[in-house]
């Protein structure tokens, strides 16, 4: 069974339901693969309502957009979304001239469109596999340095994002993959973590904590913030300067982290300094 909505009738529903059944509309149809569909009981089910795929784009301001995710900040629905801003400007420049989507530019992406819709059957592209783990280690390496336990929460979906993107423009571009591809992948990931983390980090990890001091910036890599040369005591400040806590084994532990990915070197019992290898990136 197919179930068609058309832009208006979706509104319709979704303004009729709860804050809370809108949020779990959009994590359903983010999550593949459920057994029973979105919402039946079970297989033997006599009612059930069908999956329900959709493409969900809003605009607003940042500040609309953070009071509208304010109770659902640790829930899901931020995670399973890709975010994009519009660059401010500086005041009295020149304001930016956008194309226009005529006729011409609809030809233009006919082909892509057409690949699109004759798609049929289970498309394999391993180039998208392979940059979806290249991001996951990007990502991973940079939780480890920032230590940043919400970034590392969030980058988890953004790849998943991001790797069905680069499916997406695989078929779209006849099953070849290019160069150009990846480093819009790439691009786009940074991008959507940036906004996520600009937007609404610090509202996060606030949550998470229940109301503990934060800091006031996004993630930082805090070996950049050391010195080549730098001690415990040196690690412990710059945590605490980011608003980070250094309660039990929380510092030394990060700087085992660092030791073991090749990071750092240690030469005396609290001392370190950082390797070539991290100098040299």
């Amino acid at each position: 069974m197919y179930v068609k909505l058309n832009e208006l009738d979706l509104f319709e529903q979704l303004k009729g339901q709860t804050g809370k059944q809108h949020f779990q509309l959009m994590c359903l149809a983010f999550d593949p693969g459920a057994e029973y569909g979105q919402t039946r009981v079970g297989t033997q089910s006599v009612t059930a309502r069908p999956k329900c795929r959709f493409n969900w784009n809003a605009c607003t301001t940042i500040q609309k957009g953070r009071k509208f995710f304010s109770r659902v900040l640790t829930d899901g629905p931020i995670s399973r979304i890709n975010f994009c801003t519009i660059p401010e400007v500086e005041i009295g420049a020149e304001q930016p001239i956008y194309g226009i989507y005529d006729a011409e530019f609809d030809e233009q992406l006919k082909p892509y469109i057409d690949n699109l819709v004759s798609a049929r059957g289970l498309i394999d592209c391993p180039q998208a596999y392979k940059l979806a783990k290249q991001m996951q280690e990007d990502c991973a390496e940079f939780a480890r340095l920032s230590q940043d336990q919400t970034y590392w929460n969030l980058s988890h979906r953004a790849i998943v994002i991001a790797w069905l993107k680069a499916c997406v423009l695989y078929v779209a571009n006849g099953q070849k993959w290019e160069k150009s591809m990846e480093d819009f992948i790439r691009w786009s990931l940074d991008y959507d973590m940036y906004c996520k983390m600009a937007f609404f980090g610090e509202d996060i990890e606030r949550a998470n904590r229940d109301g503990d001091r934060i800091g006031t910036r996004g993630p930082r890599n805090l070996l950049e913030l050391l010195p080549d040369e730098f001690t415990i005591e040196d690690a412990k400040r710059v945590r605490q300067k980011q608003g980070m806590s250094n309660e039990g084994y929380l510092c030394i532990n990060m700087v085992r982290t660092w030791i073991n990915r090749g990071y750092i070197i240690q030469y005396t019992e609290y001392s370190f300094k950082k390797s070539p290898k991290f100098i040299n990136k």
